[in-house]
C-alpha cells in the first residue's frame, strides 16, 4: 500500500464520520414528537456541508493521487481539511438536541463557532488549490467563488438576523453547485480515469 493509499483510506474515515453525524442528526430530527421548523439556513448548511464531504473526497481520491512524495506537512494539511468539514457537521448537528431545538436559531447562536470554521474552510480550500497549482486554471471565476464565500462567511459571523443567515446559505450553496458543475465539464480530475 502506498502513502497517498494509507492516507485516502484516513480520508474516507473522516468524511464518512462526517456524512454518519449528518444522517445521524437527521434521523434524530425525524424521530422527535415535537414539531421541527427547518429554516432555510440549516438546510442550505446541511446540504452545503453534506456535498462539499464528498467532493473533498473525490478531489482527495483523484485529486491528489499524482503526487509521489508525500511528507508530514502534505499530510497534516489534506488531514486538516476533512477535519475542518467534520468539525462543520458536528457544529451543525450537536450529538445532545435538547426538545426544544430550533435548526435554523442553532445555527445563529452557535454562528461565531459555524462561520469561523466555514472561514478556515475557505482558507484551506484557497491554500488546496494553490498547493494543486489550479489557481491558474480556475482564475476569476474561482477568485469570485472564494470572495462570495469569505464575504458571507463574515457578514454571518458577525450578524444575528435569520434573513442574513438565510440569505448568506442559500447564495454559498447556489455557488457551490454552480463552481462544481463549471469543474465537471472543465477539469481533468472530474474523471476518475
Amino acid at each position: 500500500m502506498s502513502s497517498f493509499e494509507f492516507l485516502s483510506v484516513l480520508i474516507s474515515v473522516v468524511v464518512g464520520l462526517g456524512i454518519a453525524n449528518i444522517l445521524t442528526g437527521i434521523g434524530r430530527l425525524i424521530h422527535r414528537e415535537a414539531k421541527i421548523e427547518l429554516s432555510p439556513n440549516f438546510v442550505a448548511w446541511t446540504l452545503f456541508v453534506s456535498f462539499y464531504m464528498v467532493v473533498y473526497w473525490w478531489t482527495v481520491v483523484f485529486g491528489w493521487q499524482a503526487l509521489q512524495n508525500w511528507n508530514l506537512v502534505m499530510f497534516m494539511f489534506v488531514l486538516a481539511y476533512g477535519l475542518i468539514l467534520y468539525l462543520l457537521s458536528v457544529i451543525l448537528f450537536p450529538t445532545d438536541m435538547p426538545e426544544n431545538w430550533e435548526p435554523g436559531t442553532h445555527i445563529i447562536r452557535k454562528r461565531h463557532w459555524f462561520y469561523g470554521v466555514f472561514l478556515a474552510l475557505v482558507v484551506i480550500e484557497f491554500m488546496d488549490s494553490y498547493l494543486k497549482g489550479h489557481l491558474d486554471d480556475f482564475s476569476a471565476p474561482y477568485y469570485v467563488l472564494m470572495t462570495v464565500w469569505a464575504t458571507g462567511g463574515i457578514l454571518a459571523w458577525t450578524s444575528r438576523k435569520k434573513r442574513v443567515h438565510d440569505i448568506v446559505a442559500i447564495i454559498v450553496v447556489v455557488s457551490q453547485v454552480a463552481w462544481v458543475s463549471y469543474q465537471l465539464s472543465d477539469l481533468e480530475w472530474s474523471l476518475a480515469g
